[in-house]
């Protein structure tokens, strides 16, 4: 499923994703892939003020003071004792050194491994394969419930109607994401990552308990933090988050497809025999169901990250971290018959033998199942009954339940997911006093357009609010209730602030200022280090809804109204920019109502940043960031791309033609 790619003289370009897409080599974007996100970290250290574990668990392990964390951003050689103040650099602490650790530069403060390997851990993969991977670290599934009904991904197949179901399973297809972290050269390199923060962490917790001894502080060892053990519990905390809450999301949508296909099933005319010209209706229904079943089998596979050999201590962990040894080869060779050993963690490490071990379990647990219906040697003696094969394929169903069930174990954070990661990370700084202020979240805007009249201004308003506001409907985002009273979105007048028409330079430059100099206005804010713009082609769009009638290139529902969504601090000079984002300026439109259940997620944690969302807005036609596009989508829209550029092409060889005297035909 993942590849290195190769390019045209030889060299390795960087790991592709091949499910349903074509290879390209000439014009591939590639993105840094580190073992490990950049901005864990940072909310490792947001955890050690707050405490706070996803979805409401509560930390089992003694905390560390405010005092000892704000030690670990401190250099050494200003609090350590000896010998632990003779560092090689003056500035190292255990945080820089943690950053380091993460992104693949570990070797940066080691310049003989810098000449000799190298930084091992940096690689790079295709830019939509690492926005998904990116994605699934902060927990976003790859298409909010909102945008799924939006879509109508939740409605049956008509015969002169959008084919909903395989559109629906290309989008329940982006959670084969998981299945990179199972790839032996991406697992090692995440545990080298992961083990290097743990061992930086104990040697910290080692000079800690020097310097408490030192200062006359020494408390119990048992009743003191250990951040070692914190970083464990935080990691695998967020581990089995993230892989709970998109099972939780695939398997939701799996079933409510399921359901409809079985009643589908159940309302259809019964199966003839011989079948009629082309075919029994029931049987395309049947198709569906069976395919729906593979994957969602495939599906339950991918949804586990091996987790053996990274550092732990905890009891509660070590299923995880040393499951015990299984004989997995003695379980394949049963073909089924042997249940899986019970308990989470208790998986193969290969997905290749996870995908034989679940296939071959719930083949014979729906063989045993179908058996209590009619005997399989007698299922050819007449044709079952549409009843029949409705209760056979719920009884395949439940097997996979059953199956999936003894392969994943109970995880051990508290289920079903009640709330996103990102919500949790919210509504943690909004509830920490220090620092004071944060009374609101969301949006600083600029209004960069003056040819709208004031009346135009307000119905844009109006209608912009209202479709931001559809982050929050019942259910989408989950936990939104905790925090959606706190969100808000202030506009500034460029006018009023004497800023030229639509400069979005000197907006940014404004927008600096504020930060600077620490203006009330987003002092009481949280923000993501973005801004919004008000142009004319965005109030426009608003004013009058975008659409493309009479072709079936792109769907009604990915042509919406946009708001500009800007960088706060942007340097077009820089050379990655072409590299990494080509043609980014600094800003991408994005639709109104992806830009609280999306966007802000992704930039507030630091999850992606907005030149990854701009790689993706890039393959719609008007550039548009509607989420993460199916291999279908993209497809799509380059048809229409290129029926445009060629019908552009035409006219103006026509133009040019004119010119010269060719007689119009």
């Amino acid at each position: 499923m993942f590849r290195h790619n190769i390019g045209p003289n030889g060299e390795v370009l960087g790991m592709h994703n091949l499910l349903g897409q074509r290879v390209r080599t000439e014009n591939m974007v590639l993105a840094d892939d580190p073992p490990l996100p950049l901005n864990l970290i940072t909310e490792f250290m947001i955890f050690l003020n707050d405490n706070k574990l996803p979805n409401g668990r509560v930390n089992p392990l003694p905390a560390l003071t405010r005092h000892e964390a704000t030690l670990m951003t401190q250099p050494y050689r200003e609090w350590a004792p000896a010998p632990f103040n003779n560092t090689r650099i003056p500035s190292e602490s255990a945080a820089n050194l943690l950053m380091f650790s993460t992104s693949g530069l570990e070797n940066l403060f080691n310049f003989e491994a810098i000449f000799t390997r190298g930084f091992e851990g940096l690689s790079m993969v295709d830019y939509e394969l690492s926005f998904n991977k990116q994605r699934a670290w902060g927990g976003l599934p790859p298409l909010s419930d909102r945008r799924w009904k939006e879509k109508g991904l939740d409605q049956l197949d008509t015969p002169t109607g959008p084919k909903n179901f395989q559109k629906a399973i290309d989008h329940l297809e982006k959670t084969s994401v998981f299945l990179f972290f199972s790839i032996s050269e991406v697992l090692s390199k995440m545990r080298k990552a992961y083990n290097r923060v743990y061992d930086i962490l104990a040697h910290f917790d080692t000079v800690l308990t020097a310097y408490h001894n030192q200062q006359g502080l020494g408390a119990p060892a048992a009743t003191r933090g250990k951040a070692a053990d914190l970083w464990a519990e935080f990691f695998f905390s967020r581990v089995e988050y993230i892989t709970t809450r998109a099972h939780q999301w695939y398997v939701a949508h799996a079933k409510a497809l399921h359901a409809q296909l079985m009643e589908e099933f159940r309302t259809a005319p019964p199966r003839t025999r011989p079948p009629p010209a082309g075919g029994n209706p029931v049987d395309n229904t049947v198709r569906k169901i069976n395919l729906l079943l593979q994957y969602r089998r495939k599906a339950e596979y991918s949804f586990l990250i091996p987790l053996t050999g990274f550092k732990n201590t905890m009891s509660h962990w070590r299923h995880l971290s040393s499951p015990p040894l299984v004989n997995w080869t003695e379980h394949i060779n049963a073909g089924g018959r042997l249940p899986i050993p019970a308990g989470s963690g208790t998986f193969p490490q290969d997905p290749i033998q996870r995908e034989t071990l679940l296939n071959n379990r719930h083949q014979y647990l729906a063989k045993e199942a179908v058996n209590t219906l009619v005997p399989v040697e007698r299922w050819n003696e007449e044709i079952p009954s549409n009843e029949f094969y409705i209760q056979m394929e719920q009884k395949m169903w439940e097997a996979l339940d059953q199956a999936a069930s003894e392969l994943r174990g109970t995880p051990l954070i508290p289920t079903p997911i009640t709330e996103e990661l990102w919500i949790t990370n919210l509504r943690c700084r909004l509830e920490n006093p220090e620092p004071a202020g944060h009374n609101h979240w969301g949006w600083i805007g600029y209004r960069l357009d003056y040819s709208h009249s004031n009346e135009e201004w307000s119905t844009f308003i109006e209608r912009f609010t209202a479709d931001v506001d559809k982050w929050s409907v019942e259910g989408n985002v989950l936990g939104s209730e905790s925090v959606k009273s706190s969100m808000k979105i202030t506009w500034l007048d460029g006018r009023e602030l004497n800023l030229p028409e639509n400069d979005l330079s000197a907006a940014r430059a404004h927008f600096k200022s504020l930060k600077e100099s620490k203006s009330p206005l987003v002092e009481s804010f949280l923000l993501p280090p973005a801004f919004l713009v008000a142009d004319k082609h965005a109030i426009s769009s608003y004013l009058t809804p975008p659409a493309l009638p009479g072709q079936d290139y792109i769907d009604a529902a990915d042509l919406l109204p946009h708001i500009v969504v800007a960088q706060a601090e942007f340097d077009a000079t820089r050379d990655a920019i072409d590299r990494r984002a080509p043609g980014y300026e600094g800003h991408v439109n994005v639709a109104g109502a992806m830009l609280i259940e999306d966007v802000f997620p992704g930039l507030f944690t630091g999850m992606y940043h907005l030149q990854d969302v701009w790689n993706i807005a890039a393959s719609h036609p008007t550039g548009l960031y509607l989420g993460v596009w199916t291999d279908y989508q993209k497809e799509s829209w380059e048809q229409l791309n290129r029926m445009r550029l060629d019908l552009w092409k035409a006219a103006s060889n026509y133009g040019q033609g004119r010119g010269q005297g060719i007689p119009r035909r």
